[in-house]
């Protein structure tokens, strides 16, 4: 059974669906009114209804247009103390169970000219999230986790958790956390900052990190497993990893949902201005149950379900 769920899992989506999900939470993080964060120091900030746009960077992909259009939540680590600093922000009084799914876009910047003349000394930083969420960890713990470095800096860019363990390299569909693996450079290549941020004397980011570029994270979870995926705004999916794949990785699937940012390292960045996450666009769709096998494929199904959705309501 466990091959089986994987291969389903993998496939990306194997059988016609006419089943809609019922859309249980959704936040275009304009106000922090609704959430909580729990922070490992004071050395971080979220700063939400930021007006993106300010920075040269696009609509996310999953706006609805408006006058909310290039708002989300700014989100910084170690801005000047020089330690490991995490930060988790969650929606005060939700809770969510059974088989659902999460979605969120997030952008990632960095200061170009650090990243390719100083070594990434400063400029590496991780931005993700998951479900499970006990509304207390500042850090990585229980539930379901996903988290992708801006820049590549790491030998560890796509990590992965189950109650805080952290998933093996073998655990990984690219067989490695390192961006520089084919299977995620392949799918993410390198793009430059955007032209108003006055760094284009640099050549283009690290392929196989998100770095100025749109992507969609998405943690799925249905019967004790969780699909991961990122979806670029073209609709182009790639699987990261599933969770509990065979077995060895139990989580909690039970509560809260949460987004991460942190900085792991010491080193701190010479241009803090550069180096921040966005997320916008956070939503909780419900995934139905018309049994095992189906519900597992409706997990990897409906991101595509979900965007024609979308699109019908935007007419």
């Amino acid at each position: 059974m466990n091959r089986l769920i994987l291969l389903i899992f993998a496939a990306g989506c194997v059988v016609q669906s006419t089943v809609t999900a019922q859309e249980l939470f959704r936040d275009e993080m304009t106000s922090g009114a609704g959430w909580g964060v729990n922070a490992s120091s004071g050395d971080s900030a979220a700063t939400f209804g930021y007006n993106y746009s300010a920075d040269d960077i696009p609509e996310a992909p999953n706006s609805q247009g408006g006058d909310t259009a290039t708002t989300g939540v700014k989100l910084e680590a170690n801005i000047t103390a020089g330690a490991l600093d995490v930060f988790t922000l969650y929606p005060i009084g939700e809770s969510f169970s059974g088989s659902y799914q999460l979605r969120f876009d997030a952008w990632m910047n960095y200061d170009a000219n650090e990243r390719i003349n100083g070594g990434s000394a400063g400029t590496t930083e991780f931005l993700g999230g998951g479900i499970g969420y006990d509304n207390v960890a500042a850090d990585i713990g229980i539930g379901a986790q996903i988290l992708a470095t801006n820049d590549g800096g790491s030998g560890s860019d796509w990590r992965a958790f189950g109650d805080g363990s952290f998933l093996d390299p073998s655990e990984m569909i690219a067989g490695s956390r390192n961006g520089f693996d084919s299977h995620y450079s392949d799918f993410l290549p390198g793009v430059a900052p955007p032209a108003g941020q006055a760094q284009a004397a640099f050549p283009a980011g690290t392929a196989g990190s998100p770095g100025f570029q749109w992507i969609t994270f998405e943690v799925n979870t249905a019967h004790g497993r969780s699909a991961v995926f990122i979806e670029k705004p073209g609709g182009d999916r790639l699987h990261i990893t599933t969770i509990n794949a065979y077995g060895a990785r139990p989580y909690t699937s039970d509560g809260n949902i949460g987004v991460v940012y942190a900085d792991f390292f010491s080193s701190v960045t010479s241009r803090p201005d550069l180096t921040f996450g966005i997320v916008d666009n956070v939503v909780v769709n419900q995934i139905p149950e018309p049994g095992t096998a189906m519900s597992l494929t409706i997990v990897s199904c409906l991101a595509l379900a979900w965007r024609h959705r979308r699109s019908r309501a935007a007419k």
